[in-house]
């Protein structure tokens, strides 16, 4: 094995360079894609309950005109009917309704009948003590925000944009629940899907189990788990021609990988690995800095620790111009996530089967799934909304318009 690493290191090394920045893979963090990191020590597990009794506490509605409500000590001044809970990010207000059902609309998928897939997923009774799962409900994603905020629960400046000079906690918490249920990225329009046609990005497939699965899982359980993977290739689509179109569409695609692996994975965990393939890419199939800093934005406050691996293949001059102007809008954490695969289909299909099975490879990268992409066939049974619907957010969640 030891062999063999030199021996990939020394195929790899010259093509981990993006725009004059080396990205030569580093296989201590390659193992990362495959890694179940939820366990955690007895502080972070206190940390974690504290932020889940911020979250709820701080999602109650208040009267118009009052900045809070959840003080005991205040009279309420309205009528419940009055009362809407306050937008996080300055814009408009949300119906009043208990925590609970709000949580209980915005699953993974839009699949809300299903609790693997639950964005606040409840209390496990079969989970180890070790697991944050097993002690309080929405354990999993508390424990992938505070990650995020260097499990600092006092002021953190996330989200990014929103908290420049820090926020409490719970507002990452409550910002992307406003934001799901207002943007609903489970759900499509006949024009995105008439967009995809050429599925420029779509999720299909998986990687391999990792260590704390492989330890809890059966063997047969072992064969479907492991992180979704999802396949980019740009230059079948120009975000030019509808902007809106071209972020819901990759947006979708993440909130439907998530989805997946949470269901393949019995809830355990939902993360997906990125294949970017720039095959043909050119000017005209560019994002522009704004329109890239705007979806960076969107992934990084709402999926956050969700990407296993990015892995970029075919990388042209033009390629690596653009990613080296992006890596300035992402965090450390994420840009040690990003490795540079060889072009060269023997060396690329080598690195790849490391992560996944060849069946599991598309033929275009030199695997053996021969996987013909359809889009009324995979958009079939998915959330439809009129265009209005949406673009609506644009207006009742500024923030991210």
């Amino acid at each position: 094995m030891k062999n063999r690493e030199e021996k990939e290191n020394s195929k790899t090394s010259n093509n981990g360079i993006v725009g004059g920045i080396t990205m030569d893979v580093e296989w201590k963090k390659w193992k990362y894609a495959m890694t179940d990191d939820y366990e955690l020590t007895p502080n972070e597990i206190q940390l974690v309950k504290e932020l889940a009794g911020r979250v709820i506490a701080n999602s109650h509605a208040q009267c118009p005109g009052d900045e809070v409500n959840n003080n005991n000590n205040k009279t309420i001044s309205c009528n419940e009917t009055e009362m809407s809970i306050p937008s996080q990010s300055g814009g408009s207000n949300i119906p009043n309704r208990p925590f609970h059902e709000r949580v209980d609309l915005v699953s993974w998928g839009g699949i809300h009948n299903n609790d693997d897939t639950r964005w606040w997923a409840q209390k496990s009774n079969t989970d180890p003590s070790t697991m944050i799962s097993a002690h309080v409900d929405g354990g999993r994603l508390l424990a992938a925000y505070l990650k995020i905020m260097k499990w600092d629960s006092i002021y953190p400046k996330f989200p990014f944009r929103l908290c420049p000079k820090g926020c409490n906690p719970e507002v990452a918490l409550l910002h992307t629940l406003e934001w799901r249920e207002k943007y609903k990225p489970w759900c499509v329009s006949n024009e995105m899907i008439h967009f995809n046609t050429a599925g420029f990005i779509y999720t299909r497939g998986h990687s391999n189990p990792g260590i704390i699965q492989r330890r809890y899982m059966t063997e047969i359980a072992q064969s479907n788990a492991g992180h979704s993977m999802v396949w980019y290739r740009p230059s079948l689509a120009s975000p030019s021609v509808n902007t809106e179109l071209y972020m819901r569409t990759i947006i979708h695609t993440l909130d439907l990988a998530v989805s997946d692996s949470l269901l393949r994975n019995s809830g355990t965990i939902g993360r997906f690995n990125l294949v970017m393939d720039f095959s043909g890419m050119s000017s005209k199939n560019s994002p522009t800095i704004a329109n890239v800093k705007r979806l960076f934005s969107v992934l990084q406050d709402h999926f956050p620790d969700r990407l296993g691996v990015l892995l970029v293949t075919n990388a042209s001059t033009l390629t690596q111009m653009l990613m080296k102007m992006m890596l300035p809008f992402v965090t450390e954490d994420v840009r040690a996530k990003i490795h540079i695969i060889p072009d060269r289909d023997e060396e690329r299909r080598d690195m790849l089967l490391q992560l996944m099975t060849e069946d599991q490879i598309p033929y275009y990268l030199g695997g053996k799934d021969e996987y013909n992409y359809d889009a009324i066939q995979y958009y079939h049974g998915k959330c439809v909304l009129l265009e209005e619907s949406i673009t609506e957010y644009v207006s009742t969640m500024p923030f991210h318009a």
